[in-house]
């Protein structure tokens, strides 16, 4: 929708940046995808090397089922909505939104799935501690008074915890942020900030990454997208932790840089 705008729409900037400059194109119907070792994108011999291991078919099936679930909510849509979107501009927005977006609660404590339960353990915090000094004040064995106070005292972190698992639902796309690469030990921090009305990145030590080439040595910024199994990554954003691409000549041939992820993933996923 906005990259068809082109200058047109208030985001063009971000849209040229995810699209390559696509979208400034009149001419343009499709838009250079934003994950191109996707596993979506694989030809068929290149997923036939998945098939070696038991963990390779498994996420075959998962980028199957993918594939299928972005069909029907393509086809879920109005009839108006779809004639100003072919079902390829479809799929790539959905790369996009899965290759890019960041998934938190960011400090928003009645946010996401998790929020009620965070707020209500940020409520029971003070309360137990005010509970904890009544009753030792009236009892200093707290003899009569341990159990009670104890599970009121371990509410807040065990509503906390199960508000961790369930996670948040909130996601958002964050131009610039979302081109640095990842690593998962870096000590970055995304948090949303309600006077500047927007999100602030933080970033660590561990955040720089020093690289050396015949052009020098030189610094990159990454930062962590979480914790990622290899199978998310190979399937939406098609790359694997630890293995890099050199010796292969980046061009328009992605078979070298497809096998050798998938043997790295095939050792470490039997």
């Amino acid at each position: 929708g906005e990259c068809q705008k082109g200058k047109k729409s208030p985001y063009y900037g971000y849209c040229s940046l995810l699209t390559r400059g696509a979208n400034l194109q009149e001419s343009s119907e499709s838009y250079p995808s934003t994950a191109p070792d996707a596993l979506r994108h694989w030809t068929r011999t290149q997923r036939k090397w998945l098939k070696q291991s038991e963990k390779g078919k498994k996420l075959l099936e998962v980028d199957l089922q993918q594939q299928k679930e972005w069909r029907q909510k393509y086809d879920s849509l109005g009839l108006v909505e779809r004639e100003g979107m072919s079902f390829e501009n479809f799929s790539w927005a959905m790369e996009a939104v899965h290759s890019r977006a960041f998934r938190g609660d960011f400090g928003a404590l009645d946010a996401g799935e998790g929020g009620p339960l965070r707020k209500l353990a940020s409520l029971l915090l003070p309360a137990s501690a005010l509970a904890f000094g009544y009753f030792y004040a009236t009892d200093p064995t707290m003899n009569d008074y341990f159990i009670p106070v104890g599970i009121v005292a371990a509410a807040p972190v065990i509503l906390t915890a199960i508000a961790d698992q369930k996670g948040s639902k909130e996601a958002v796309m964050l131009p610039l942020i979302d081109s640095a690469n990842h690593l998962q030990e870096a000590d970055s921090v995304i948090e949303y900030d309600p006077a500047m009305d927007g999100f602030v990145l933080s970033l660590g030590r561990k955040c720089l990454v020093k690289e050396v080439d015949e052009l020098g040595e030189r610094a990159q910024v990454c930062i962590s997208y979480g914790v990622r199994k290899d199978s998310e990554l190979l399937l939406n954003y098609g790359f694997l932790r630890g293995v890099t691409m050199t010796g292969i000549e980046m061009g328009r041939d992605r078979n070298e840089i497809r096998e050798r992820l998938a043997e790295a993933f095939i050792s470490r996923n039997p």
